[in-house]
């Protein structure tokens, strides 16, 4: 995982990093590639840009020359350089982030952004505390003021604020810092467990596909805004078992079938995905009606009279005699409160959040994850 953290000066930037270092990350500041440029200390790198005169890094020279090289190899030339000195590390975070290109690079690279502020008082107050070699050009707030300004001519800081994707006010103590760096690390740990039928609208069989690839599309544009949370897409157990084009079938039938065997190994391996991703929080996001993977709601029929016999000759009909004859037995079905066959199983295994996907009343169970998400992220 990539994480970036953006802010004005002395938001608080290096001490989120050196928390998330405390967690595992590799910490590096977007300064890092220029000071070990300027310095010639360049050992850590696979490649660079090239060498400039060496001199002493002090924040108008880091500046100039940070806006040369951006201007030069392109606005990402930072964060390319930043993970290369960090290539052998899983987790990194980059403080110091300063610009829209960077803040891209980053998101492309399946990373988030971090947004810190603070009042100018008190980031003047901590700056004076920290005592740092860039800093001893500001010698009064009024110095602060003009530099902070500068940075916003710039760079624009305050603008980057829209693109981050979690905002931190820190106004308070130490250790409201570190919960609320905690709080993020635990949302970006939510694993989402899915049926594969919600995003691909080809391991389902029910005619007509508008409403499948409404609702893939509606849920992969809402999945975009948490684009870090981790997916899983399970194995369609229907498909295991009866493959694809497949006869529409009741939660009874497919207990005559012998579903419940191929749902056990359904629900094994998620659970043994969670077991190795370890993740802080589960949502379970299942389907409305579905015999298999309903979550509150199944369909249910009299499994004595279907036609089994039809099942093999359902594969063997055009498209449109097999619209013809699904929509003929699915007239038996009955929607009834109950789990699916794989959802019940993972009800008794998974502790997490269960959702259900209502495929004819998309709109109210899209607020409903949008609500969850909203309710759960810091």
């Amino acid at each position: 995982m990539i994480i970036g953290v953006v802010g004005k000066i002395a938001a608080g930037k290096t001490t989120i990093a050196k928390f998330l270092e405390e967690k595992g990350f590799c910490r590096i500041s977007c300064s890092d590639p220029l000071i070990d440029l300027l310095t010639h200390n360049v050992d850590a790198y696979s490649w660079i840009p090239e060498l400039p005169e060496k001199t002493k890094p002090t924040r108008d020279r880091l500046i100039e020359y940070g806006k040369y090289l951006k201007e030069t190899y392109g606005e990402d030339i930072l964060i390319r350089l930043a993970l290369d000195k960090m290539r052998y590390c899983r987790d990194v975070v980059i403080d110091g982030v300063r610009s829209r290109g960077e803040i891209e690079a980053i998101k492309q690279r399946g990373g988030v952004i971090i947004y810190v502020e603070a009042k100018p008082e008190l980031r003047y107050e901590r700056l004076v505390k920290r005592k740092a070699e860039k800093d001893k050009a500001i010698k009064s707030f009024e110095d602060f003021k003009r530099m902070d300004n500068e940075e916003e001519r710039l760079y624009y800081t305050s603008k980057l604020k829209g693109l981050a994707d979690f905002t931190i006010v820190n106004e308070g103590t130490l250790e409201d810092l570190r919960k609320d760096v905690e709080k993020i690390l635990e949302f970006l740990d939510t694993l989402i467990v899915i049926a594969p039928c919600l995003l691909s609208p080809f391991t389902v069989y029910r005619g007509p596909k508008e409403k499948e690839y409404r609702t893939a599309s509606a849920l992969m544009r809402l999945f975009g805004k948490y684009h870090y949370l981790k997916i899983l897409a399970y194995p369609c157990p229907e498909f295991l078992l009866l493959d694809f084009p497949r006869l529409p079938a009741s939660k009874e039938v497919y207990e005559k079938l012998g579903m419940r065997e191929y749902a056990k190994k359904v629900a094994e391996f998620v659970e043994r995905v969670i077991k190795e991703e370890n993740p802080s929080r589960v949502i379970l996001i299942g389907v409305k009606g579905s015999p298999t993977c309903g979550v509150f709601h199944t369909t249910s029929s009299d499994p004595e009279e279907y036609p089994y016999e039809k099942i093999e000759e359902f594969k063997k009909l055009s498209k449109k005699e097999r619209f013809k004859l699904a929509t003929e037995i699915a007239k038996d079905f009955k929607l009834i409160e109950g789990e699916g066959i794989l959802f019940e199983i993972l009800k008794r295994k998974i502790e997490g959040i269960y959702l259900e996907v209502d495929k004819d009343n998309l709109k109210e169970s899209l607020q409903t994850i949008s609500y969850y998400f909203t309710s759960l992220k810091p």
